[in-house]
Parts: structure tokens; sequence; C-alpha cells
């Protein structure tokens, strides 16, 4: 018998476990839930999804740190792994049970979601390898040569890696399989996965089991990228940590640092605003880079940057990129609003 719980509730008092990196703490309260009635599914959607939206939010608000971040995702993806093997212990999928790999782009350290995939799957009946955060194109696709999956999934969180999800698209439709792609890199209409070459998009893991059943068997090789700009991508990625240095000199001449604490954060994640062009170009898609500079200067200015960062941060970027044209279009101060 399930017990009627209220939701909201549970997810304060497991971000309170968070909050405290109590391990303990959170993995009863699941438990708790779980004899209860609940399933995983429901805990995912109720509480873990939840919670880590809200840990997200009070990193960029600047309430929690980088550490507790990183401490309570940890703590959650232990969490859903503990039951995930309680439940295998006591369920496990049929000889002949459709296989698929789920996987985290290269270099996307942000497994939680593939993780959460990769449990609605296996609550479907599918027999799931899960590799984890940052499985390479040449791992992942040596990996489908043995298992012969149905599909692969493949999650990516920060836009950044979209060059790197496109190559790892080509390279596990060059064994004939299809490719599913999600996670909040992508745009919810699917555009940009259509762009890298996926062969269907799944917006949440809800119903991500029907949609790989409805997936062809096989597929033929990616499409090349003809769209202008496509090749400035790699370029723009390949040389993303010289050009971030760049623009953080440019912006320091700017304003004065007189908050360290900001300027941390911003040589932090310029890494990932440079990235974000590069994503834009491959994907065809001059939103992401709106979408990363916009959030860059809220997570800046909740860090008490000075008046005047935002602007800065797109005029460095738009000199560090002057001599590439598709770059330069997509961050031009009318594509940066």
């Amino acid at each position: 018998m399930t017990v009627d719980v209220a939701w909201d509730e549970e997810v304060e008092t497991y971000l309170g476990a968070l909050g405290k990196g109590d391990r303990t703490s959170a993995l009863g309260q699941v438990r708790g839930l779980r004899g209860e009635g609940h399933d995983v599914l429901a805990l995912i959607h109720h509480l873990l999804g939840p919670a880590q939206l809200r840990v997200g939010e009070l990193w960029v608000s600047d309430s929690w740190s980088v550490a507790q971040e990183h401490a309570a995702t940890a703590i959650s993806e232990a969490v859903l792994t503990t039951l995930a093997v309680e439940r295998e212990l006591s369920s496990r999928p049929s000889p002949d049970a459709p296989s698929v790999v789920v996987s985290c782009v290269e270099q996307e350290w942000h497994a939680l979601p593939a993780l959460m995939v990769a449990e609605h799957l296996r609550a479907q009946g599918y027999a799931v390898s899960y590799l984890g955060a940052n499985s390479s194109a040449q791992g992942l696709v040596r990996h489908v040569h043995e298992v012969g999956p149905r599909a692969v999934l493949l999650s990516s969180s920060l836009s950044a890696f979209l060059p790197l999800a496109r190559r790892q698209v080509e390279a596990v439709r060059e064994t004939g399989t299809p490719v599913v792609v999600g996670g909040s890199a992508f745009d919810l209409a699917g555009h940009r996965a259509r762009a890298i070459g996926a062969t269907a998009f799944a917006p949440s893991a809800s119903g991500v089991a029907e949609l790989v059943e409805a997936l062809p068997t096989a597929v033929p090789p990616a499409p090349p990228l003809t769209h202008p700009g496509a090749d400035e991508a790699f370029v723009v990625f390949g040389d993303r940590e010289a050009i971030a240095d760049e623009v953080a000199r440019a912006v320091l001449a700017e304003v004065s640092p007189h908050a360290p604490g900001w300027v941390r954060v911003l040589e932090d994640q310029l890494p990932h605003v440079v990235g974000s062009v590069a994503g834009a170009l491959v994907a065809d898609d001059p939103s992401v880079v709106r979408h990363a500079l916009a959030w860059a200067e809220v997570v800046l200015t909740n860090r008490q940057a000075p008046e005047g960062t935002g602007t800065a941060l797109r005029q460095g970027l738009a000199d560090a990129l002057r001599e590439l044209p598709a770059a330069s279009r997509v961050v031009a101060p009318d594509a940066a609003v």
C-alpha cells in the first residue's frame, strides 16, 4: 500500500540533508519512502529531480558554495545507485530483454540525469549498460560493438559540449545504431538534436522507453554538417581555454575586481561560456549563446560583480572572436540580448 506524501516537505527535508553533506540521512529518508510503497520512478519524479533543480538554483543564487553543490549531487547519485542495486537484487531483466547503452557525453560530468534515464529504462524492462560520466567516443563505440544495443542514449547538461556530442553521434551512427540525446544542453523543440544528427530527442526521462521502442532498428551514418559556422565550431571549442583567458583579461581591464569571489567564478565559468559559442555553431542555434551569457550575468550579479560586467563580458567575447565570421555573428550585440 502506498502512503500519501507531502512531496514539497520531503524535498525540503532532503535538501537539508544534502546541504549538510549527510548521506546517511538522505538515504534513510529515501528508504523510508520506499518502505511506504513509493517506487524508484516516483522518487526520481517527486524527490530527487526537484531537489537537484533546487541545488542548482541555490548555487546560482550564491546561497550554496560550489563544494556544497558538488557534494549534494554526489549524494543523490549515490542514493539513486543504491536504490537501483537494491531493486535489481529482486527484479532482474529477462534474458531476452532489449539492451540499451546510457552514457554522458565526453567531458560531461553531470551524470545524475543520465542515471535517472537509466532507471526509467530498467523499470520498463530494458537491459541497461550505464557508462556514467565523461565517456569517450572511442570507448563508447567499443562498447556498442560488444553489446549490440537497441540504441545509445547520450546525456549532456552543458551546451559547451555539443561539439563533442556531435562527434559521438557520428561515431555511434557509423555502427548503424540509433542515437537518442537529451539533457539541458538541448532545446525542448529538438532543433539542436536534429542539427547534430541524433536519431531522436528525449525531452525528459518520462516516456523514454516508448521513444526507444519506436526507433528504427538501424540507421545510416550521420549526414555531414553543412550549415555556416559548423567548421568554426570545432576551432572555437579546441581553443576555448585560451579564448576564455583573453576574455577574462578584457573584462578585468574594464571593471574593478573589488570582490575576488566573482572573479574566481568568472574564470571558472568562462570556458563554458566560450564553449557555448561552439555549441551554437555546431547546432546552428544562436540562442545557445544568448542563454549562456544571460545565465553568466545572473551568476556574476549574485556574487556582487560590478555594474557593467555583463557588457564587458559580451564585448570581450566579441573581440576575442573577431577573426571568425560565423562566431562573430552569434556574439554580436544584437544577437546577445
